[in-house]
């Protein structure tokens, strides 16, 4: 038996919308489709276009391409479906057409029968308030507001700031279900008004759509002002991106700054304060922020004007729009989108590992009616294993567009595997999810499958699989961290009768621990979970041999294994070491040679990956051991393991799932060879972006110069950036003695080492669990490459060297020309 943990979340439906940025109609639509739906103040609207536009950025400078920029705000929300504004523009985005939806599609018009719509709208929220608060009779007003645009040219604002009902006849019931119920404050907007509405804030239609929603922003950015043009729609989209992600965030009209600038200084004064709570004198940084469509020649100015105040420290100006689209550098705080909950629950089961699979109730919001269409809200499961045995998956390859795997519910149902967890759409109330989940090896290769790419396990995956078993799980696994007892098993399964005296085996074991803290409990672990069999050694009286004989097949007569003659038990000297003695066997897979076939090595790089990496957040992993693949193009290649790696973020959106091959060996001399490395590049060239490992039991000053020459050829074609992917083409990790046999750290593991590990990783921001700056490292450390970084600047320096000689020679050339045109007319003269 096993345990797991079901990690459920319910949260409403995430729309991402699709629309063109200068396209103020239809953004005015999205508006007011959000008006009307749970939680649409944090559906993200992305800009659509098909070359960058010159104001994207400021200095003109472009360096994604208009694919990239969408894909890279689809990626930051993950969205459970897509709207677009106009049809078939999301085509080439990659979405499965069943999750690409139109305006019209997403609220119900009245009179339309077989219309299901997407979503919960706004009315379920409405009816609910209504029956718990206010259908009665307060002695104090209520602060709910209807806000409409005075002048016409606002129209798009308010439905941005503060949310706007359709015009349409078909969805008139959202504006007056909310009169209705609400019996809202009318404000016609002016410049005097919003200055109220900011001062004393009031509840608008798009405030009540997160009615029921834990909001939690994963973030602590400072109170922001963000002054647009209230007439620009691409400063109304910049705006809602932004709010959606961050609290404090209050824009300000260009047009009215004058009028609001009293309101700007007193922002700024009151927010800049201390941090509560620091001690080191720490402030709260407030920031004026401009909109991209503000020209940065104007914005000093109008920063001066309007905004600045006379208080040291205070004033801060931000003239560029964060990249959400682009993900942030490891150095840099992390920011997600928000994580949403309007209910949540954690249920421990246990489960057959035999035949794993889990029942559990869905969460359903409570103010809505029981039945209604299939995609009205979401939950979201985070899966993790805590049963001894580490082998079901709860990690998977993040795919939100198009996912055809995992299948996880009755009759195939399907699962959007996403960096916050795996998400589904319950249709129905007080109904149980059943999911029949699967061990690492099977998830994999149905993954592959679904590749078309065949996996088969090899003769060493079969050793490390039982070798982890045996052990019940990377605990054990990780009494195997040491040299001196892998060495010791192997030279066990090497002698006649794979035996050695208990004492002997047991101080021998001892011995290599070398006195470390860490390291404890190996010889029971070994006894216990069955690497090693007690037994008798007895001298057979017929042949003269010493055969080892287990406890349950001693008796007054034994066979002897050699000679296969039968003979009797010294029962009058049975303590004669002559004639015997108790002994451990390896058994098992500890009983093949060659190191279990070289599954030592990667049973220990698998745990370097699921218990030794990270600090606070252990990573999630879902691995398989060695398999031999057949590639699409008929190739086939061998991977000691594959891996599904997972960096956890606690309380926010983990990061997106990296898929790592394998390469594990012992303790020989030249043992990488051209076929390991030709392998691991075809492996990154079918899977762009997966992470290659070379893992070894040796020290890395042991590593051979042909090896380190081979494994860096490869290192130096992963560093090479892809454009079309934004990243390298593969890192690659180099595992040593250091890293498979360190106690539980790798950052504790450098530090002991001492010397360019500990220097690496004694700056406190160094984040290890990121493979990329593990390759980094590991490359620097035993491939003797430079930095990522220097390497990078000494490629860009080579290059423009090359640029420059070649500008000079054009240069001479044309010189060269006009002189000989000069020659030529003083000669015809």
């Amino acid at each position: 038996m096993g345990n797991i943990s079901v990690d459920l979340r319910l949260r409403p439906i995430r729309f991402a919308f699709l629309v063109r940025p200068d396209d103020g109609k239809r953004l005015l639509q999205i508006f007011q489709i959000n008006t009307c739906l749970w939680g649409g103040k944090f559906n993200p609207i992305i800009p659509y276009f098909k070359q960058v536009p010159k104001w994207w950025n400021r200095q003109g400078r472009r360096f994604e391409s208009a694919k990239q920029i969408i894909n890279g705000y689809l990626d930051y929300f993950e969205p459970d479906f897509i709207v677009e504004a106009e049809k078939g523009i999301a085509k080439e985005l990659g979405f499965h057409l069943d999750r690409v939806l139109q305006l019209e599609d997403i609220l119900i018009r009245s009179g339309d029968r077989h219309g299901e719509g997407y979503g919960i709208s706004a009315n379920d929220i409405y009816g609910e308030l209504y029956r718990k608060e206010f259908q009665f009779t307060k002695k104090h007003k209520h602060n709910v507001m209807h806000v409409k645009a005075k002048d016409a040219s606002f129209k798009n604002f308010v439905g941005c700031i503060f949310g706007t009902f359709p015009s349409e006849k078909e969805l008139s019931y959202f504006a007056r279900n909310y009169k209705d119920v609400f019996d809202p404050e009318k404000i016609d907007l002016t410049a005097e008004s919003l200055i109220k509405i900011y001062t004393a804030p009031r509840t608008s239609p798009l405030k009540i759509g997160q009615e029921n929603l834990e909001v939690n922003y994963n973030n602590d950015r400072d109170p922001a002002l963000f002054i647009l043009k209230a007439h620009e729609p691409r400063d109304l989209l910049d705006f809602w991106n932004l709010r959606a992600i961050r609290r404090d965030l209050l824009p300000i009209p260009i047009e009215w700054i004058q009028d609001l600038s009293p309101l700007c200084k007193d922002f700024v004064i009151k927010n800049h304060r201390p941090l509560p709570g620091n001690p080191n004198g720490v402030m709260i940084q407030p920031t004026i922020m401009f909109s991209r469509s503000i020209p940065e020649k104007d914005i000093d100015e109008i920063h001066k004007q309007y905004c600045k105040v006379d208080k040291d420290g205070a004033n801060c100006i931000q003239v560029w729009y964060p990249s959400i689209w682009r993900p942030d550098p490891e150095f840099a705080y992390r920011t997600t989108r928000p994580t949403l909950k309007a209910a949540g629950k954690k249920i421990d089961l246990t489960i057959d590992l035999e035949k794993p699979s889990i029942n559990f109730p869905t969460l359903y919001p409570e103010f809505i009616e029981q039945y209604g269409s299939h995609y009205r809200f979401a939950n979201v499961v985070r899966l993790s294993g805590w049963g001894f045995k580490d082998q079901i998956a709860t990690a998977f390859p993040c795919d939100y567009k198009n996912p055809v795997f995992p299948r996880l519910g009755l009759g195939g149902e399907q699962l959007l595997p996403t960096a916050e967890g795996l998400v589904f759409f319950p249709r129905y109330k007080d109904i149980s999810e059943h999911w029949d989940l699967a061990h690492g090896t099977k998830a994999i290769n149905d993954w592959l499958n679904k590749k078309k790419i065949k996996a088969e396990p090899s003769d060493g995956g079969i050793a490390t699989q039982q070798i982890i078993q045996t052990l019940e799980g990377f605990w054990g696994v990780g009494r195997l961290a040491s040299a001196g007892i892998v060495k010791l098993l192997d030279e066990m399964s090497r002698s006649l009768t794979r035996s050695m005296h208990f004492d002997e085996f047991k101080q021998k074991v001892q011995k290599s621990l070398d006195g470390s803290i860490w390291h404890h409990k190996e010889f029971e672990t070994l006894v216990d979970r069955k690497a090693v069999e007690l037994g008798l050694e007895l001298k057979c009286i017929k042949c003269g041999s010493k055969g080892w004989h287990p406890l349950k097949a001693l008796d007054y007569s034994v066979t002897c294994d050699l000679c296969l003659q039968k003979f009797d038990f010294p029962v009058t000297k049975p303590t004669d070491n002559k004639l015997s003695r108790w002994a451990y066997r390896v058994i098992g897979p500890f009983a093949l040679p060659n190191y279990a076939k070289g599954g030592y090595a990667a049973a220990l790089a698998i745990r370097f990956f699921s218990d030794v990496m990270g600090k606070m957040d252990k990573a999630d992993v879902t691995w398989s051991a060695g398999q031999e693949l057949t590639l699409p193009s008929a190739d086939k290649v061998e991977s000691d393991f594959i891996l599904w790696y997972q960096r956890k973020q606690r309380l926010s959106v983990d990061y997106p799932t990296e898929i790592i091959f394998g390469e594990a060996k012992s303790f020989g001399k030249d043992v990488f060879k051209d076929d390991d490395i030709n392998g691991a590049k075809l492996l990154a060239e079918t899977f762009p972006g997966a992470v290659l490992v070379f893992a070894t039991m040796k020290e890395g000053s042991d590593l051979s110069q042909e090896e380190i020459l081979r494994i860096r050829k490869l290192a130096e074609w992963g560093r090479v950036y892809d454009r079309e992917r934004e990243e390298t083409r593969a890192p690659v990790i180099v595992l040593t003695a250091t890293e498979l046999f360190a106690p539980y750290s790798i950052e504790e593991a450098w530090k002991a080492k001492g010397g360019q590990h500990a220097a690496i990783v004694s700056p406190a921001y160094i984040r290890l669990d990121n493979l990329r700056i593990l390759a980094d490292f590991t490359q620097q450390l035993y491939l003797g490459m430079p930095s990522y970084h220097q390497w990078l600047d000494e490629k860009w320096r080579r290059r423009k060297a090359r640029m420059d000689r070649r500008q000079a020679k054009n240069v001479q050339d044309k010189l060269d020309a006009a002189s000989h045109v000069n020659i030529a007319g003083a000669s015809n003269v």
